[in-house]
């Protein structure tokens, strides 16, 4: 069977030369191997993905066309992976089989300053949705969004979202107003804030707030809230530090573990980054440090006085923070701040990345032992790569806590709420030859780390794990609030359409008594839990690529 033919059948059609069509409401954009745009929308940043070919990819600008490429898909059995910017880490916004829906042109966003709300398609990234409060030079107005410009908004509100200002606003999840979606029945459905928590509609307004994306349906528009921050003005900042070796590193350890440990006020985020580069000192272990602070610079830097840091790394602090107008910030400093991101999306600067993710409260004593493991396991990776180029161990800690923290376990899908750093490990190299050499590094070194993540075992599904097992990821990502999530699956995506590796599971049974179990365990204290069997870093070994080749058409080799 000509499956892009035969699927082609049940869509309206605009073909590349006359995209026109769809300016005025007609044809679903498809592209297929060897067209040039076809090419721009498979191709990744992460080299680990870089053979994935599906069999076309699908470009809809308006919400009859998603529908009409999901009804076409589940009638020809065919699978369909979302794209909605391509920042998965575990590579579920690729696909080697199947349809590629990429969202990337229906990315309109829409201000209401009357009702501060903002109206945002599908499809678009948070450097388009900050446009409006740039280009209105709307000081003292914020969304709840992601660090990162070129991260998609429906990704980040589906994975819960944690964002520059998550510290005072809570997670962006709880930001989202309304949610539309195409479930896999073809069927729009709008849910929001309005609609009972026990209705159906009330649930799968839940579920998408946290539940993580590619489960229930394609999200095709959203309602975002609109806050005013705390004046016109806010402070950040950026500084790398090279803390002095000459103490082994005593300095080091003492001065961040005051810095995780400390009570800082709602108003203060401060995200850090270890890491050893191979390109950047030798592979001198070094700390990145990114700054927002919804005040002015005096309050900051009073804070600051507050943690007791070793004195250099505070001035530096101070120095490296400016006063700036919220549409100037959002306009450049972000983009500033988060360069290395920024760049790395690039498929041009493709490498191989490779992750793991904990979520850590403050507590002190923890702390104690997970700065000794990092500076420890550092300071190995700059031993055992110091031949090579190109090589990159970085540990990040994602600020999170104050309003974030003060729902409910069960307020949302995104169970994880008392974390105050959402942590990641990521090995970045560009020789295929060293994947077995990092992913034995990162295994110990997240043997090490994960009995200090909550529940021994729990990690944000936005930082994926690719190596977690069949049996263990639905309780490191969702914990109790899973088997609630399993039962809005089964009435949403009965088929289970919407599937990926780590993707919702169906309940075996639709029973009253397995409904009233999930609804008792919203309320439960996780316990620690087995993990099952992981999967093991060798067999994962650029195993995407080496499938890929197996079944690849020789044109595209």
């Amino acid at each position: 069977m000509d499956t892009v033919g035969e699927l082609l059948k049940y869509m309206p059609l605009a073909t590349p030369e006359n995209e026109s069509v769809v300016r005025y409401g007609g044809g679903v954009i498809v592209h297929t191997p060897g067209e040039v745009e076809y090419e721009r929308a498979v191709a990744t940043s992460n080299l680990l993905y870089r053979f994935t070919r599906p069999i076309c990819v699908v470009q809809p600008t308006q919400t009859s066309h998603v529908r009409a490429a999901v009804v076409a898909a589940r009638m020809h059995s065919i699978s369909l992976t979302i794209k909605n910017g391509g920042h998965s880490y575990t590579g579920s916004s690729t696909t080697d089989t199947g349809v590629l829906l990429d969202m990337a042109k229906m990315n309109k966003v829409k201000l209401d300053m009357n009702k501060k709300i903002m109206k945002v398609q599908g499809g678009a990234l948070w450097g388009n949705a900050y446009k409006p409060l740039i280009n209105a030079r709307l000081n003292g107005f914020v969304l709840n969004g992601g660090r990162c410009p070129t991260v998609g908004v429906s990704g980040f509100i589906l994975g819960g979202g944690i964002g520059p200002f998550s510290r005072s606003l809570g997670m962006g999840a709880d930001s989202v107003t309304e949610i539309t979606i195409v479930t896999a029945d073809g069927n729009v459905v709008t849910v929001g804030e309005n609609d009972s928590p026990n209705s159906k509609e009330g649930s799968l307004f839940w579920a998408l707030r946290g539940g993580g994306g590619g489960n229930f349906g394609v999200v095709v528009k959203m309602k975002l809230k609109v806050f005013p921050l705390k004046g016109d003005m806010l402070t950040a900042g950026r500084f790398t530090w090279l803390p002095d070796p000459t103490d082994d590193y005593r300095t080091l350890i003492n001065t961040m573990h005051r810095f995780y440990t400390m009570d800082w006020s709602d108003k203060m985020t401060i995200d850090s980054s270890w890491f050893s580069d191979t390109e950047v000192q030798n592979g001198a272990l070094a700390v990145r440090f990114l700054a927002y602070y919804d005040g002015n610079e005096q309050d900051f830097g009073k804070e600051l006085h507050k943690a007791a840091l070793d004195k250099e790394l505070e001035k530096q602090l101070k120095r490296r923070v400016l006063p700036e107008r919220s549409s100037r910030f959002l306009h450049e400093t972000l983009v500033a701040q988060w360069d290395e991101e920024v760049v790395r999306a690039f498929p041009s600067n493709g490498t191989f990345r490779i992750f793991s993710s904990f979520c850590f409260g403050n507590d002190p004593h923890d702390f104690a032992a997970i700065v000794s493991i990092v500076k420890e396991e550092l300071e190995a990776f700059r031993r055992l790569f110091k031949a090579e180029t190109n090589c990159l161990c970085q540990v990040s800690f994602i600020h999170s806590g104050g309003e974030a923290s003060r729902k409910p376990r069960d307020a949302t899908a995104f169970r994880w709420r008392e974390t105050v750093y959402h942590a990641y490990i990521m090995m970045q190299f560009r020789d295929k030859f060293l994947e077995r050499d990092m992913r034995g590094f990162l295994g110990k070194f997240k043997d090490r780390l994960k009995p200090l993540s909550m529940t021994k075992q729990a990690c944000f599904v936005a930082f994926p794990d690719a190596s977690l097992a069949d049996d263990a990821y639905e309780k490191a990502y969702y914990g109790e609030n899973r088997l609630k999530l399993q039962q809005v699956k089964r009435i949403y995506d009965r088929s289970n359409f919407f599937q990926w590796t780590q993707g919702i599971k169906i309940p075996p049974s639709g029973s009253s008594r397995r409904k009233r179990e999930a609804i008792q365990a919203l309320e439960n204290n996780e316990e620690e839990f087995s993990s099952g069997e992981e999967v093991s870093g060798e067999s994962l070994t650029d195993k995407v690529a080496s499938q890929s080749l197996s079944f690849q058409s020789p044109e595209f080799l």
